[in-house]
């Protein structure tokens, strides 16, 4: 039941992460502004995820993490509320800011709360099965929200958002599990950085933090193009788009399924260094001119390898420092959401000068030196913790 509550809240966090991606052309017309400009909101969710993770995560250890989960839960619903009823593009702007600081709260959170609750034997299946009910929220996402905003425009899609994400705050409220008693202390800076300084003195911690940054850049700082990219080519539009974002969340799904067999014959370097050249290679096609359709082939392939990559990367973090996992959650989704945040401004500023196909391959490359990387400088330390 816990992994279950865990999972419903994780599912409302991607839903209202990648919620606006295959909406920017849309809103961008609603408000009369260029694409380039309306793609600055998905940094201005995924930067505030980013940087209220120092805070949120000590937060999490010091008053526990179930109640860190509810009241952001809760509030991400207010937040989804307030953007669909934005009546300028300066409100909704601000809306996704809050929803970020709100998100933040949820998905390392819930993570960590596994880290906790499952030995490490089974933890990595765990945490696949609570990354396939996030991905099926980015799909549900992108790719309903896609088909769904041509009949009720991009408010609705965000007032629909809102509806599910108050239902899973409710479920938080309900059927997590309450305070023991004991009172917390208040959370202290000395004990923050007490802390942090436990989690960056493993070494393998700059390893995995540079790793998910790394990822976020180069897969997710594309999606907000995808749309126009289509739109620019004639391959498609809204709802095309929706299906090409939404396959990322397919390809995690393939791999939640079939994890379990994956760990019976390979070992989690093998499975980073494939990951990498898996999503490098699928990254590369998705810069091609070619149908949506085998752009959304190519999408499952990069959420395939980059899930085979990331969630053997999340559960090295699980070991980092195991007396304050909220804690190396929060570095982790620091790391992870600065990437994604930096990643459409970067893409922003080469796409118009490289091309589509050079930026693609750009990100490519950095895929499969950070898959290779990874499978050499992550190594036995945690199996031997096992």
């Amino acid at each position: 039941m816990l992994l279950f509550i865990l999972s419903l809240c994780g599912f409302s966090g991607a839903l209202a992460t990648r919620l606006l991606d295959p909406l920017i052309t849309t809103i961008a017309s609603d408000f009369a502004t260029s694409v380039g400009v309306v793609a600055i909101l998905s940094s201005a969710f995924a930067l505030p995820f980013g940087l209220s993770q120092p805070f949120l995560g000590p937060t999490g250890d010091a008053f526990g993490k179930a109640l860190v989960v509810k009241v952001a839960v809760a509030s991400l619903a207010l937040c989804l509320l307030a953007s669909a009823l934005a009546p300028d593009l300066t409100v909704l702007f601000i809306t996704r800011v809050l929803g970020g600081i709100a998100a933040g709260g949820i998905m390392p959170v819930c993570m960590a709360m596994i880290g906790d609750s499952f030995p490490l034997a089974v933890r990595q299946v765990a945490m696949s099965r609570y990354i396939g009910a996030t991905l099926i929220g980015q799909i549900v996402g992108v790719s309903v929200g896609g088909m769904i905003a041509e009949w009720i425009g991009w408010r609705g899609v965000f007032g629909c958002a809102a509806v599910l994400t108050a239902l899973a705050a409710g479920a938080a409220m309900m059927l997590l599990p309450k305070p023991n008693g004991q009172r917390a202390a208040p959370p202290s800076m000395a004990q923050a950085v007490d802390r942090y300084r436990m989690v960056l003195s493993n070494p393998r911690s700059f390893v995995c933090f540079s790793i998910v940054f790394l990822e976020g850049l180069a897969i997710y700082g594309i999606m907000p193009f995808i749309g126009e990219l289509l739109r620019s080519r004639g391959a498609g539009g809204l709802r095309e788009a929706g299906f090409v974002i939404g396959g990322l969340g397919i390809g995690g799904l393939l791999y939640a399924f079939v994890v379990p067999l994956i760990l019976r014959f390979a070992k989690r370097p093998a499975m980073m260094a494939a990951g990498g050249s898996i999503a490098a290679v699928a990254l590369a096609t998705i810069g091609l001119d070619v149908s949506w359709a085998t752009q959304m082939a190519s999408m499952v392939g990069l959420g395939f390898g980059f899930f085979l990559l990331h969630n053997s990367v999340q559960t090295e973090v699980t070991e980092l420092a195991p007396s304050a996992r909220a804690s190396a959650f929060s570095l982790h989704a620091f790391s992870f959401f600065m990437g994604q945040a930096i990643g459409p401004i970067a893409y922003g500023a080469a796409l118009p000068i490289l091309g589509a196909t050079a930026s693609c391959a750009g990100g490519a490359v950095i895929l499969a030196v950070t898959g290779v990387a990874a499978s050499k400088l992550l190594g036995p330390p945690l199996g031997r913790s096992a």
